[in-house]
């Protein structure tokens, strides 16, 4: 039996037995700066309220534990686990880690609601480290990170709505894919105001390569929402077509494939009616290319005729459009 010292520290048994011995409940069970095993196994337990502050902790496992407001302010969880088992996530509403030191600790699909990690304007606790910690797909809702540094900390499909990162600092994020959990349980609406906030802090720390990513997942979002639930015709297409065409204004190699299928196609279309004299395909491939930039066929080309003169004619137009959209995307893409 262990007596929570450094000879003898304690146990999991120990703990369920400190929880029976206070009325088979943790909410008020104070075991701030005792001593525990490393790797401690607390996984799938009701510590919901109970005190764990000043408390070394490593790799310890508490994973689908329930430790909704909690208090484990300045205790050391590096590599500890959060994660689910079955199916059954880890709970920590309202849970307090000011001041932890979650380095490489996993909260994968942990609900985090109202946690708080944020240092104090006249600190008693310093802001909780979270070096390279896994928040992937936990729910975030209100939880406070003022003040706390991101180095590395992953935070791919996590739900942010509401929560204080805006004011912590996001240089060093790993936002993976880029895609926040709002889009993920498709909460459109509140995934736009995610990638907009997110955009403009970017955009401010003058990380323009990140903000413009956040830029084009709220074009999605966006272009998602108008798909299920516009009654607009007109958005929806021009939201579409600004996804198919250019990625949004972000993918302007993207536009380069169009253009080349573009001027494949009506290759093929005045090679099989036979525009020119001699009816090449490269003779047909170079009166495509001179009509889709407008160079000029020169006097080598036979005058077309009839429907083929009006399919050059919009070809034309249709290259003014493509070529005017890849200088802009290009321009705008290489000089932020």
């Amino acid at each position: 039996m262990g007596d929570g010292t450094k000879e003898n520290p304690y146990t999991r048994e120990d703990v369920l037995r400190l929880i029976r011995e206070n009325g088979g409940k943790a909410e008020g069970l104070d075991l701030s700066r005792q001593r525990f095993i490393e790797a401690i196994d607390l996984s799938e337990l009701d510590l919901s309220g109970i005190k764990l502050s000043n408390v070394q902790l490593f790799r310890a496992n508490f994973n689908s534990s329930n430790l909704d407001r909690a208090i484990m302010q300045e205790t050391y969880l590096g590599y500890a686990t959060f994660n689910p088992v079955k199916s059954k996530i880890a709970s920590l509403q309202s849970i307090d880690l000011r001041g932890a030191l979650l380095h490489n600790a996993e909260f994968r699909e942990a609900d985090l609601t109202g946690a708080q990690f944020q240092g104090e304007s006249r600190p008693s606790h310093l802001a909780a480290s979270l070096e390279d910690t896994d928040f992937r797909s936990t729910k975030l809702f209100r939880a406070n990170f003022k003040g706390c540094y991101f180095y590395g900390t992953k935070l791919e499909r996590s739900h942010i709505r509401g929560a204080d990162i805006y004011e912590a600092h996001l240089e060093e994020a790993d936002w993976g894919s880029y895609i926040a959990g709002e889009e993920i349980s498709k909460e459109f609406y509140f995934a736009e105001h995610v990638y907009r906030r997110l955009k403009l802090w970017y955009g401010v720390a003058g990380m323009y390569d990140i903000a413009a990513k956040f830029y084009y997942r709220e074009k999605e979002a966006n272009r998602k929402s108008l798909k299920l639930f516009s009654k607009s015709w007109n958005h929806r297409i021009a939201s579409q077509l600004s996804y198919w065409v250019f990625g949004h204004g972000e993918e302007w190699k993207r536009l380069l494939f169009w253009i080349a299928g573009f001027l494949l196609f009506f290759a093929l279309i005045y090679f099989y009616v036979g525009t020119l004299t001699p009816n090449t395909f490269l003779n047909s491939l170079y009166y495509s290319a001179v009509s889709f930039i407008a160079l000029g066929y020169g006097s080598w080309v036979k005058e077309a005729t009839g429907w083929v003169k009006g399919l050059g004619v919009f070809e034309t137009f249709l290259g003014f459009l493509m070529m005017t959209l890849l200088l802009v995307t290009f321009v705008r893409k290489w000089t932020r």
